[in-house]
């Protein structure tokens, strides 16, 4: 990993990397060096990796789009939304399908890789305001969906007609902003809790599905971190998760991304202030499963 001293420490993984304040989105070798980059006509925040070498993503321009590319850059799939949502940052993968955060109305898009809409989800969010209405949508089986909800501070979990089912909303921490920006994502556990990444708060909360709080993380005992805005989580294969550090230029340096191991210590940080200033996600592409593995 290329770090500001000049040293280099390799990844465990390769890495794509969304810059929210450059608006750029970067692949990584384990080396820690970029080995493609591209720069979107307008804001990105989000991306999903796709089978057949496609990158898809939301992007803000005068036509609001959700773009699927080629690592040669060339454009394979377009859909322009304006005309339907005042705005869509967020998108996940579940398998083959795509879920698309509508945003004024909120709704889950469901599509195809080839872009083809197959569903229309309608989700209870209470949050007036378009940006931060609806954040990401996970297929987490069973027919049910969980989404972020940004502007509300809370995980919902519905069904397949988009009832609601279950809800949890974060407390109130400190002085800050509340409940705007208090959770940035969240994650079903392969225990069947939920993870929330607790935005501003500075925190990650597990909690269970009577809303009982099991474990917590913050950046107290790690001033490495500077954790400053837990902002995406993945969960790789071995259990371990992924945490983004949504480090804006005035945040100062720390880490723009830490793994957490099943046993809750951290194993690894990326500290890239040369070529990142704001990852909004930082994703690992994980090796493909080998058979009879997940």
């Amino acid at each position: 990993m290329a770090q500001d001293s000049g040293q280099l420490r390799e990844h465990p993984f390769e890495l794509m990397i969304c810059d929210y304040v450059r608006f750029k989105l970067s692949r990584v070798d384990r080396r820690g060096e970029i080995t493609w980059e591209h720069s979107p006509a307008g804001k990105v925040w989000d991306f999903v990796i796709a089978d057949g070498n496609k990158l898809i993503y939301p992007i803000i321009t005068d036509k609001q789009e959700v773009r699927c590319i080629d690592f040669q850059k060339n454009l394979r799939w377009s859909w322009a939304y304006a005309k339907e949502f005042k705005e869509i940052i967020n998108i996940t993968k579940h398998k083959s399908q795509l879920i698309v955060s509508g945003q004024k109305p909120p709704q889950a898009i469901l599509m195809n890789l080839d872009g083809t809409i197959q569903k229309r989800l309608p989700i209870p969010a209470r949050y007036k305001h378009h940006h931060g209405q609806l954040g990401n949508v996970y297929d987490v089986g069973n027919k049910r969906y969980l989404a972020q909800l940004w502007g509300e501070g809370t995980a919902l979990e519905v069904d397949a007609t988009g009832k609601e089912v279950w809800r949890f909303q974060v407390s109130r921490v400190g002085k800050g902003r509340y409940p705007e920006g208090t959770v940035q994502d969240v994650l079903r556990l392969k225990n069947g809790n939920t993870l929330l990444a607790c935005g501003t708060q500075a925190r990650l909360l597990e909690v269970d599905r009577s809303g009982k709080v099991v474990w917590e993380f913050t950046g107290k005992g790690h001033p490495e971190l500077n954790f400053t805005n837990a902002c995406s989580l993945q969960q790789l294969r071995d259990g371990s998760i992924v945490v983004t550090n949504f480090l804006r230029g005035n945040s100062g340096r720390g880490a723009h991304a830490f793994i957490l191991s099943k046993e809750k210590e951290i194993t690894w940080t990326l500290t890239d202030h040369k070529n990142f200033t704001a990852a909004s996600q930082v994703w690992v592409i994980e090796p493909r499963a080998k058979p009879g593995h997940k």
